[in-house]
């Protein structure tokens, strides 16, 4: 499931002594029904403020909303700059992405194959790609799923790095969403 953040003008209202209608935000939900680039991949993007949870549409709360878990990106991660035809792009595919969903199978167990990543130009046979993963455009809905997570990072070099970089972390968290009926530390479990 996807929650977006997204403004629009908000119907029969005009800003007080004009023609204009008021503008507000909103949000919008949609489920992701089958894999896919461009479908069920995501990079963030701070002017597109978006949500990404893994649900299960069947364990609803008290209230009725899908329990599940949200993505979260525990610092700014960077996408691949290099382009898609290019050999180290091909060779790792999960670079272009922050998050990618696709239907589980057991055979696809990582998203690269560990040999292809020296040599983008050499291809392997029955090669574990991401980006074929997501070509058969499987439905993903309602199904066992993998997140495929990308927190990649740029490396720029300074002259602080010298002689160990230590500022270089990267990371994601799984949130609750949905679980419990408010906030857990405004009323914590205590002990008798």
């Amino acid at each position: 499931q996807t929650t977006k953040v997204k403004a629009g003008p908000l119907k029969n209202s005009k800003f007080a002594g004009t023609q204009e209608p008021m503008i507000s935000q909103y949000l919008e939900r949609d489920y992701v029904e089958r894999e896919g680039i461009g479908k069920s991949t995501f990079v963030a993007a701070p002017q597109h403020p978006t949500v990404w949870s893994v649900v299960d549409r069947q364990a609803t709360s008290a209230a009725g909303n899908p329990r599940g878990y949200a993505i979260a990106l525990a610092s700014w991660s960077n996408t691949q700059v290099l382009p898609d035809d290019h050999p180290f792009t091909r060779a790792v595919p999960l670079t272009k992405y922050h998050l990618a969903i696709t239907k589980h199978h057991d055979d696809e167990y990582r998203s690269t194959s560990p040999y292809v990543q020296y040599d983008g130009a050499e291809t392997v046979k029955n090669p574990q790609d991401l980006d074929r993963f997501l070509s058969d455009g499987e439905v993903i809905i309602d199904e066992d799923i993998v997140a495929w997570i990308g927190v990649g990072r740029e490396h720029i070099v300074r002259q602080e790095d010298l002689p160990l970089v230590s500022n270089f972390g990267a990371g994601f968290s799984l949130v609750p969403w949905n679980f419990f009926t408010q906030n857990v530390a405004a009323s914590p479990p205590w002990e008798a």
